[in-house]
């Protein structure tokens, strides 16, 4: 009867880890699907490469703004009701990017996106994990890890190939298929949880927590750094090297296929071994590939940008799910869903805060500005890394309290 209730148990996280892992595709399509297709949109609109970049701060700001607020709201009333209001919004903002015409428009619609992906994702972290044992938090973060790297294995490509071939609008309209899909599942699999607030000063008892604080600092470098990645690489692939949007696409393999391999050992790695060991390791060696794609800012050695990024995939990879169990794994369940929103705004902070720099460095739409402003992307990324792991190595405790 133990076997029996044990296999039970674990299929029912494993299935809410699965439904969890279909907003990691809807972000994916909203941020490296849309990113590979940017220089497509900025030649539709006439934009400039400072300009382009608001099509993604826009979402990344709204998303945000409602974050904290939404991550206690799910506290209130459920993550059930708070997760399928989020996908509505979602869907809806999805729809009419995909129909408008107009620039401003657009930027109005990537905001209602941006606040349904906040309230959606506020309490992800959350409703994983509540339904994963105690001893399995890594590795249900392994398994959403590795949902979220086929989402980042397939966007950047099939993005540039609707890019290429169709339209970027095809790219909302499936963003919205899988809203609605999202939707209809979670009615039906998601708990009707409701759990009692501890009150209003739960985020400052959570400061308090060494891991969670520090896990949740890490977690905002990465994304800082991933960022400072991304903006620079596309324009520097397409406007330097000039290769098509669908080669721009494949190239991101060269990340995304790391991804799909190692985080279910790594997230075991760090139910195993502890959590700061494979979060220092992941992030010296993230550092590394930033220092080899800086050495080929110049754009003439695809290889040498592929080395790169899968060096920054391989560490991103080990540090990425032993940071989200060091996160959360002593927050108390009464204030998971405060702790998720808080997490995952520190996330959106590093992005637009990574999207800004960039942007800034790329701002000219000259091709040596473009070059530098890679480089020194590139190399502001590896630094924040760096300090991500000092912080790791000094604040992250091996053995976490129980909660």
């Amino acid at each position: 009867m133990t076997t029996l209730a044990n296999t039970e148990g674990a299929a029912a996280w494993h299935r809410l880890v699965l439904w969890a892992g279909i907003p990691l595709v809807i972000g994916a399509l909203n941020e490296y699907a849309l990113i590979v297709a940017l220089p497509t949109i900025r030649t539709e609109f006439d934009l400039g490469v400072g300009d382009a970049r608001w099509l993604v701060l826009a979402f990344l700001i709204a998303d945000a703004v409602v974050l904290i607020a939404a991550g206690r709201y799910g506290d209130r009333v459920g993550r059930r009701r708070t997760a399928m209001l989020g996908l509505a919004v979602i869907a809806a903002g999805s729809l009419g990017c995909a129909l408008i015409d107009s620039f401003s428009l657009l930027l109005v619609f990537r905001v209602v996106e941006g606040v349904g992906v906040g309230i959606l994702f506020s309490g992800l972290l959350a409703i994983i994990t509540d339904s994963a044992p105690r001893d399995s938090i890594g590795r249900a973060f392994g398994l959403w890890a590795m949902i979220g790297a086929v989402a980042i294995l397939v966007s950047p490509v099939l993005g540039g190939v609707l890019a290429e071939y169709a339209s970027w609008r095809w790219i909302l309209v499936l963003n919205a298929v899988l809203s609605l899909a999202a939707l209809l599942i979670a009615g039906r699999l998601l708990p009707p949880m409701k759990v009692e607030p501890v009150g209003t000063q739960s985020t400052v008892r959570l400061v308090r927590v060494p891991n969670y604080a520090a896990g949740t600092g890490v977690i905002s470098f990465i994304y800082l750094a991933v960022a400072l990645t991304w903006l620079p690489l596309v324009f520097l692939l397409s406007l330097v090297s000039e290769i098509s949007p669908t080669e721009v696409g494949l190239m991101f393999l060269a990340y995304s296929l790391w991804w799909l391999v190692l985080p279910p050992f790594t997230g075991r790695l760090a139910d195993r071994v502890g959590v700061r060991r494979p979060m220092v390791a992941g992030l010296l060696v993230s550092a590394l590939g930033l220092a080899i794609l800086s050495l080929a800012s110049d754009g003439s050695s695809l290889l040498m940008i592929a080395v790169g990024l899968s060096a920054l995939a391989i560490g991103v990879s080990f540090a990425v799910p032993a940071t989200n169990a060091a996160a959360m794994g002593q927050v108390p369940p009464e204030t998971r869903g405060d702790a998720s929103g808080v997490n995952m705004t520190a996330r959106i902070i590093g992005s637009c805060l990574g999207l800004l720099i960039a942007g800034f460095l790329l701002a000219a739409r000259a091709t040596e500005a473009i070059q530098f402003g890679a480089r020194w992307s590139w190399g502001a990324a590896a630094v924040a890394l760096v300090v991500a792991a000092v912080l790791a190595a000094t604040v992250v405790r091996e053995a976490p309290d129980q909660p």
